[in-house]
């Protein structure tokens, strides 16, 4: 029998349909949620993180979003995914904005570490 999603994968893949199909998978406690094979959210104790770059972190830290973050071997280590601005929650065109800019964000990232495994 498969494990039910949390709410908030559940939530987030339904509200996303506009844009394509939206996958997720477990992983570490938590689940990757991903559009066209990149990951661009994760979720974790049932909160969901969006991914930022440079290009976009900006705009999550505007929004007073909270970075993820969890406790490694000797220092808490913070990772490039923010929560969902409370604004954006409630508002669906609003929030896909921020679901694209994370997609994009994703795409950048994962460009970015092809290059370097080519060049």
């Amino acid at each position: 029998m498969k494990k039910a999603l949390p709410s908030v994968v559940e939530s987030t893949i339904n509200r996303c349909l506009p844009l394509g199909e939206v996958r997720a998978r477990a992983m570490f406690g938590g689940h990757g949620l991903y559009f066209e094979e990149v990951m661009f959210a994760l979720e974790a104790e049932n909160l969901l993180y969006l991914k930022a770059d440079k290009e976009t972190e900006q705009y999550f830290l505007d929004a007073r979003c909270s970075p993820f973050s969890y406790q490694g071997k000797t220092a808490p280590v913070k990772m490039s995914y923010w929560t969902v601005p409370p604004a954006a929650a409630d508002n669906q065109e609003e929030y896909l904005v921020w679901i694209e800019r994370a997609i994009s964000a994703a795409k950048r990232t994962r460009q970015k570490r092809t290059r370097k495994t080519k060049g």
